[in-house]
């Protein structure tokens, strides 16, 4: 075998076989580097130069072929066996071939070196360019199915980030601050934008953030950021927009003017103007929106109406006699300033809400008068009359009409939109709280207050996979929101030691800040009698001890009847308290008397029913009254309240009916839907 290997091998190199083959595999190879490096080129693609490389191999047969078989000598093609191999003339011929196999090796080294150091890394650098400005068109397509994506949901969105106080005077700094909110209350107006609230933006005062991510943080498509300086009589106001994507300006300009009220609100329309402009609106109306876009030319009247807004952040402040006494001065130096005007009646209008006073009362009616007889049908003239008629009147429907119309001419003001949430949440209508508060998340992003809201409304719903959700996404839980998330994660493990043992870690945790709660405990919210006796009561009830229940019982009822007849208590909470004593004290006519008078007379405010229907569930079962108690949970479940399925029927209240059939019947029920009995 190996010596015909041998002999194959010596017949080979004797026909020119192996210089044929490799001289040709040398020239092919220049080819196709050749190849690859011109036809692009000429618009040849991929599939031209793989046909080059598929002909190029396909020929290597034929050549190595046609070596073995034929000779070229000069007098022309000869088959092999015609040739002499000894001859001079065919022994040249060889050495030619072997010329052509070093000369094509060293061209192809050449290219080889040539494309490894020069032609290669200008073909990496077009190559990283082209990926580079693919990138670029691919960010600039994501932007745009971005932008796309939120049309939509609704006008553009702008955040105007705090105005900077250029200088060190004091003014500078009152101004910026004064700027910044007028120049919110006027873009709220605006049908053609929606604008992040005041609470979101005041995050990014003095920020190192740049606009992109402030933009991403607060969903915007364009930022505002602007600054202020005051010099003598004089106010410089700067101002840009820019396109919180892509980073670039949209509108820039400095105001440079005499410092007027008259002048700073016309530095605000314009703003406004070039905001709707930039972002394809247009700048409502003084018409359109039913309220004049220079509310003062009173400086000092200006000043006061600013540093009142100082006072009041979210309701904290908002019934102060500091508050009231800057707008009452305001109003005093110019009478037909509506806003502060609108503003006193929401203060007073809160104050009423469970507190009657015959001269706050008066002096709200007169000023809702005042701003009817100046602006009628003006923003300024439906906020006062929604907050009277929300919070004096009582009269709910009416209060959302009016509201939902003054939301219409101020589309991004905050406290409209929650003023409709609350409205919404007291006549009973929970989907739309729920969808109002998304909305005021969208307005207002970096306030969790609005989640905390939609996870509380979703948790009284029963709906508890929504609220689990939105609890997720809290950035930071208070105590409240992570006692909700320890109850809604039991709905999955239902094993209450480990409920218990977690309440326990949580009040350690916020300690002064927490309110101690127990799974068991209840009645929170009740008056007439502390928690602290309602407390011990339940544990002398559980405990059996009723010498000293009797005699707890007995100084519970006489401070009840005491503070009910001072009018110190809400009469409807009073009566769940006296439903509650005499559940412990065994009267049962009495504890389903009283139960049965609060559904009367204290239900018909939903916030009241939600806080206090599964209160009213545990009064009866404490009681013995077993049909009433599960009647009261069959129907709890049915509506929004605190009555969760598959904890409640554990608690130690319903002991006393424990065997009972009916509510044998209803354990079973819920054991067969969410799982046997926790642990």
């Amino acid at each position: 075998t190996i010596a015909r290997t041998v002999s194959l091998f010596s017949e080979l190199k004797r026909r020119n076989v192996l210089r044929v083959g490799a001289a040709y595999v040398a020239v092919a190879w220049l080819v196709i580097q050749v190849v690859e490096t011109i036809f692009p080129a000429f618009g040849f693609g991929d599939a031209a130069i793989r046909g080059a490389v598929i002909v190029l191999g396909i020929g290597f047969v034929p050549a190595v072929v046609s070596a073995w078989a034929f000779e070229l000598p000069p007098e022309g093609l000869r088959k092999d066996s015609e040739v002499d191999r000894d001859s001079p003339t065919i022994k040249a011929m060889g050495k030619r071939l072997d010329r052509l196999f070093l000369v094509a090796l060293a061209l192809a080294l050449g290219y080889f070196a040539l494309d490894k150091f020069l032609l290669d890394p200008a073909r990496d650098r077009e190559r990283e360019q082209a990926i580079a400005e693919a990138a670029k068109e691919e960010g600039r397509a994501e932007a745009e199915r971005e932008s796309q994506a939120r049309e939509p949901q609704g006008p553009p969105m702008v955040a105007v980030l705090p105005f900077t106080a250029i200088g060190t005077t004091d003014d500078s700094a009152f101004f910026a601050t004064g700027v910044h909110d007028d120049l919110l209350t006027q873009l709220a107006q605006q049908p053609s934008m929606r604008v992040i609230s005041r609470t979101s933006v005041l995050e990014y005062k003095d920020t190192q953030k740049n606009i992109r991510e402030i933009g991403a943080e607060l969903g915007a498509d364009a930022v505002l950021e602007g600054g202020i300086q005051t010099a003598g009589d004089r106010i410089r106001i700067n101002a840009q927009l820019i396109d919180a994507r892509t980073d670039e300006h949209l509108w820039a300009e400095t105001f440079d003017r005499e410092l007027t009220a008259s002048n700073i609100f016309d530095v605000q329309t314009e703003i406004a103007r070039a905001i709707a402009s930039a972002l394809h609106g247009t700048l409502a109306s003084d018409t359109a929106t039913g309220n004049g876009l220079i509310p003062t030319s009173n400086m000092a009247a200006y000043r006061l109406y600013h540093e009142a807004l100082a006072v009041t952040k979210y309701g904290h402040g908002a019934t102060s006699e500091e508050y009231r006494g800057l707008l009452r001065q305001a109003i005093d130096l110019d009478p037909t300033y509506t806003r502060p005007q609108a503003e006193l009646v929401g203060s007073l209008s809160l104050g009423l809400f469970n507190r009657p006073d015959p001269d706050l009362l008066a002096e709200a009616e007169r000023l809702v008068e005042n701003i009817a007889a100046i602006a009628p049908g003006s923003v300024d003239h439906l906020i006062a009359q929604a907050y009277y008629t929300y919070y004096v009147i009582k009269d709910y429907d009416l209060a959302l009409e009016i509201a939902t119309r003054a939301q219409a001419l101020k589309p991004s003001d905050i406290r409209l939109a929650e003023m409709r949430s609350w409205i919404q949440r007291r006549q009973g209508d929970y989907d739309a709280y729920v969808e109002s508060n998304r909305q005021l998340r969208t307005l207002d992003p970096r306030h969790e207050r609005w989640t905390r809201s939609i996870v509380r409304a979703l948790l009284v719903m029963h709906r508890y996979d929504e609220a689990w959700t939105e609890y997720e996404s809290l950035r930071d839980p208070g105590y409240d929101s992570r006692l909700w998330g320890i109850l809604l994660e039991a709905r999955n493990h239902r094993d209450m030691r480990r409920v218990a043992a977690q309440v326990e870690d949580l009040n350690r945790a916020f300690g002064d800040k927490a309110s101690p709660y127990l799974l068991m405990e209840s009645y929170h919210g009740q008056q007439g009698v502390s928690e602290n006796v309602l407390s011990e009561l339940l544990i002398r009830w559980l405990m059996g001890d009723e010498d000293r229940l009797r005699k707890l019982l007995a100084e519970a009822k006489e401070t009840l009847e005491s503070n009910i007849r001072e009018g110190s208590a809400l009469e409807s909470r009073g009566m769940l308290t006296a439903a509650t004593l005499a559940a412990y004290a065994g009267d049962v006519e009495e504890a389903k008397r009283r139960v049965s008078q609060w559904y009367r007379e204290g239900a018909s405010d939903w916030p009241e029913r939600v806080q206090f229907t599964d209160d009213t569930c545990q009064i009866l079962a404490t009681a013995g009254a077993a049909e009433e108690a599960v009647d009261c949970l069959r129907d709890a479940l049915t509506i929004p309240n605190y009555v969760m399925p598959y904890l409640e029927p554990y608690l130690p209240f319903y002991d006393s009916i424990r065997d009972e059939p009916v509510f044998v019947e209803l354990v079973e029920e819920l054991q067969a839907e969410w799982g046997g009995p926790p642990g």
